[in-house]
């Protein structure tokens, strides 16, 4: 359609990998176990990820927050490069030399993305059943605590703050996978306070806790696509709201 071009913006939104990391029931949970949830960190290729599935200047965040966010400190994050040879050893030190079977559950994300992170993990040897449901369905399994990685996204309501998203997820919530209560504190306590540095020192500490245990593993930032005409003048900006009144003919 050579009347119409197309811009891509990378947004707030973060697919996202939460690990279940809580003990549930009488049968062993290799999940558990912070080797294990190393192992898949560093097994899981997400600068390929981000640069082949995503596109469009797509980024891996080390933090569990948008770069952006006030409180969002990537340098108080542990860091996984992609070491499949890592993750073998790992799973081999925690009694897992021939892998295990896992499941990995979405709501109505493409296909092709939860494909790929089964294919890294069957690398290395953890065999993950791929289930996709309607959103709505896989909320409620996750809530449950029924979802080993439960892979979702977040936008983190279109706010530039670190509180939009950590809290979310790690409030000791049905939404929260990890019931750690070190994280909650820390996050309460940024979240209390409107003292920047007081908020950035406590934000800083849960990114280093979540981060440290992979409770929550940041897969790629995502890309909105606008299809818009030539003559348009419109500019786009991360936080996915499209400002149609900025906008004017050129």
């Amino acid at each position: 359609m050579p009347n119409l071009t197309a811009l891509r913006q990378e947004a707030f939104r973060i697919a996202h990998l939460s690990v279940n990391a809580v003990p549930r029931g009488p049968e062993k949970n290799p999940l558990t176990d912070i080797r294990v949830r190393k192992a898949i960190a560093y097994a899981i290729d997400r600068q390929t990820f981000a640069k082949q599935l995503v596109q469009g200047g797509a980024r891996v965040p080390d933090a569990p927050c948008y770069f952006t966010q006030f409180g969002c400190d990537q340098n108080a994050a542990v860091k996984y490069e992609y070491n499949p040879a890592k993750a073998k050893e790992l799973l081999a030190e925690a009694g897992y030399p021939n892998g295990f079977d896992t499941e990995i559950v979405s709501g109505n994300l493409l296909t092709s993305w939860s494909g790929s992170l089964q294919s890294y993990l069957a690398a290395v040897g953890i065999r993950a059943k791929v289930t996709t449901l309607q959103a709505q369905a896989a909320t409620t399994r996750m809530e449950k605590g029924d979802t080993p990685l439960y892979l979702s996204s977040w936008g983190s309501y279109s706010i530039n703050d670190a509180s939009a998203i950590m809290p979310f997820f790690f409030s000791s919530n049905v939404d929260d996978l990890a019931q750690d209560p070190e994280v909650t504190a820390a996050l309460k306590r940024g979240g209390s306070v409107v003292d920047p540095e007081a908020r950035k020192k406590a934000y800083a500490e849960a990114i280093r806790r979540i981060t440290d245990n992979v409770y929550w593993l940041p897969i790629s930032t995502y890309t909105t696509t606008y299809g818009i005409s030539k003559q348009l003048d419109f500019t786009t900006y991360p936080d996915e709201m499209p400002r149609f009144f900025w906008a004017k003919w050129k």
